[in-house]
This record gives structure tokens, C-alpha cells and sequence, in this order.
């Protein structure tokens, strides 16, 4: 049977270069052919590798106005910190609904939508060698939680394919609440897709060590500034695990904020759009930390009670 790898990709560092080149060589190995898309240049030992190559210029992750998603983190049991970001759903199944498009217009037997970093393992090989079409399957990150709808892999004959890169739609999606596991869900359900009981499994932990509350990057304490509306004066600052160290937050050059108590917000009385500049100093030690702080989307304290 004539089999055909969707690869969507977003590789952006060695370790996913890497992963992908690999998991190229994998398939290459198992005899099938690959379409691969990528909205960023790749080296040409791997795209040399394909059969198709597609580069776009197009990455088109939501604006935090029309979908967002947030970390959030409890802090005390008055509030918990939260950060928003552009939910980048769409961005991902919109590489789905592209190779789909482009791969409907080869003629193969079944198409295996798949990601960069999706671990070909003997026991996925088995499943591909099952000829198994039009089923979905959940995947386990490396951290170990379940998602209950896998992008990684979902195998489909042409009829498959032509009703999934149907039900893609934008405005569907960011109109809904839904994530994409949960909004795949409703694929599975619409046409009935049976869940294969297999569980695939990833290569790349995308949040390994990422501190996503502070604008300081070192150890030595924590600092949150608040950042939720540009034309309203709320904003705070908390710092938490403290320590023995003094630490201020000077704002302006010539704004100090000092004598922070652990966990306990600072009012700033500025505008989001007064802030220009932003420093934390620790034990008179100064950070410029205003790169981090303006790559804040929005945040919030929200109060519980």
C-alpha cells in the first residue's frame, strides 16, 4: 500500500532539528514517502530527504483577543498569579488543514498526519503496519500527562482525510472554548471515529524549566509584575520566595520599590503604558529585566475570595 507521512513542524532549535531528521530517517527506512511543511527554513540534508517539501510563510497563531489560553499559579490562598498567552491551536491544526490540502492532491492509500517529534517506536510501527485507518489515539507528554486526543498520529484513507481537512475551520475553532484535544474530540464524534486503546508518545517537553510568573531570570527570588490592562492603574508587583535577600524593583529610573514582604502584592499606581524600563536589584546588584517584562503579554493577580 502506498503510504504517505504528513509532517507538520515548527523546529526552531537543535534538539528539534534533530528529532525531526531522525524520525525522516525512520520512516525513510520503513519505505514510505513524506510531505513535509514548515513555516521556517530547515537544513537541506532534511528537506533533501522528503518526496515534498512545502516552506510557508504563514504561522498563524491567534491573537490573545481572539483565543487565549493561561498558566496560572496559586500562590497564596487569597489569589494565584495568572499569565495569558496567544493560544497557538490554530497555528497547528492549520498545518493539518495545509497538508491535507496538498496531500490530497498525490494519490495514496492512507495518510498519516504526524509531528515533528512523535516517537516512531516499535510498537507505532506495528500500528502502522496494521494498515489501521480513520481511527484517533491519545498521546502521553513527557511529563507524563494524557492528552485525550493525539495530534502525533491519525491515520486516514482518502475519504478520512477529505472530511478532516473539512472540519478544520478557524472560526469554529477560536469561536469556541475548546483546546484542540477537546475540538478534535468532536471530529472523532461527528463521524464516528473509533479510539484505538495504543498510546502515542513525544520526543520534546516544550516547558522543561520555563518560569512563566517572573520577569527575573535567576534563583535568587521571584519577582511577578502585574500587566493586565494598558489605561488602568492596577497594577502590582509581587515578589515571593525571598529568602534573605533585599530586593527592589526600580521602574523608570527613578521609581524604587522596596521592603517587599514574601507573597505580598505592591501597589504601582502606574498605567501598563507609563512603564518603560524595568530593573530588579538584588542585594544592590542590578538586572535589566525590561526585555522580559515587555514580552509580557498580559497578567493578572486574581483574587479568589
Amino acid at each position: 500500500m502506498k503510504k504517505l507521512f504528513l509532517i507538520s513542524s515548527f523546529c526552531d532549535n537543535e534538539e528539534k532539528i534533530k528529532v525531526l531528521h531522525d524520525n525522516i530517517v525512520r520512516i525513510k527506512e520503513l519505505g514510505h514517502d513524506i510531505l513535509l511543511l514548515s513555516p521556517i527554513d530547515l537544513p537541506n540534508d532534511i528537506t533533501n530527504k522528503t518526496n515534498f517539501y512545502f516552506r510557508t510563510k504563514e504561522n498563524p497563531v491567534s491573537t490573545i483577543e481572539e483565543k487565549t489560553y493561561i498558566h496560572w499559579k496559586r500562590l497564596t490562598d487569597e489569589y494565584r498569579l495568572e499569565r495569558f498567552f496567544p493560544e497557538y491551536g490554530w497555528a497547528a491544526l492549520y498545518q493539518n488543514k495545509k497538508l491535507s490540502q496538498i496531500g490530497l492532491t498525490f494519490d495514496y492509500d492512507i495518510y498519516y498526519h504526524i509531528i515533528y517529534d512523535t516517537k516512531i517506536n516499535d510498537e507505532l510501527i506495528k500500528q502502522i503496519n496494521n494498515n489501521t485507518v480513520n481511527e484517533y489515539y491519545s498521546n502521553v507528554s513527557t511529563n507524563g500527562d494524557i492528552n485525550k486526543f493525539s495530534l502525533h498520529f491519525i491515520p486516514l484513507n482518502r475519504d478520512g482525510l477529505i472530511k478532516f481537512e473539512k472540519f478544520l475551520n478557524k472560526e469554529d475553532y477560536n469561536g469556541s472554548d475548546d483546546l484542540t484535544h477537546d475540538y478534535m474530540l468532536k471530529w472523532a464524534n461527528k463521524y464516528e471515529i473509533p479510539k484505538n486503546d495504543y498510546i502515542v508518545e513525544e520526543y520534546i517537553n516544550y516547558y522543561t524549566d520555563i518560569n512563566f510568573f517572573s520577569i527575573y531570570d535567576g534563583n535568587e527570588v521571584n519577582v511577578f509584575f502585574e500587566k493586565f490592562e494598558l489605561n488602568q492603574k492596577t497594577n502590582k508587583i509581587v515578589c515571593y520566595d525571598i529568602k534573605d535577600n533585599d530586593v527592589k524593583v526600580i521602574v523608570n529610573d527613578n521609581m524604587v520599590f522596596s521592603n517587599f514582604e514574601e507573597t505580598k502584592p505592591v501597589e504601582t499606581n502606574l498605567l501598563s503604558s507609563e512603564i518603560n524600563k524595568v530593573v530588579v536589584s538584588i542585594n544592590d546588584v542590578d538586572y535589566n529585566c525590561t526585555e522580559n517584562y515587555n514580552k509580557i503579554g498580559r497578567t493578572k493577580l486574581f483574587y479568589l475570595k
